[in-house]
């Protein structure tokens, strides 16, 4: 048995490929890398906004991108400082303990994948963010289609 596809009512086409795309919030450039970023957070920022596709907004999405950006940067100094120092130091009574660095690295991962997961950077933030579009749309398309 085959299923029909719900005609576009704008051109009266089938849509199903538009079905799967996020609605676009944003058509403009992306906001200028802030300067206090560092190499990779500025790499961060624009990956982020090139990989949202228009999905985010400069007012609303900012601060958001802005925090993960920084936390990365924060990531790679301390991932830095390890390597620079080595995994392992010495505790209090000479015994090895891992880097006390490696603590603040954990933390900082537990808040960016926080973040990914609120801007759309797993498979199933994206899925759950696509059900949410394609409602979006549905709604957008007009009361006639209740």
């Amino acid at each position: 048995m085959s299923r029909a596809k719900s005609p576009d009512t704008r051109t009266g086409n089938a849509s199903s490929a538009a079905e799967q795309s996020a609605p676009v919030v944003y058509e403009g450039r992306a906001p200028r890398v802030p300067a206090h970023l560092k190499p990779t957070g500025r790499e961060v920022w624009r990956a982020v906004w090139s990989a949202g596709s228009g999905a985010y907004s400069p007012d609303t999405d900012r601060n958001i991108i802005l925090r993960y950006s920084e936390l990365h940067d924060r990531r790679a100094a301390l991932l830095e400082q390890v390597d620079a120092d080595g995994m392992m130091s010495e505790g209090y009574n000479g015994q090895p303990v891992m880097h006390p660095a490696l603590r603040f690295v954990e933390s900082t991962e537990k808040e960016l994948r926080a973040i990914e997961t609120v801007i759309g950077f797993t498979p199933e933030a994206r899925m759950r963010l696509g059900l949410v579009a394609a409602e979006a749309r549905r709604v957008a398309s007009g009361p006639e289609d209740f």
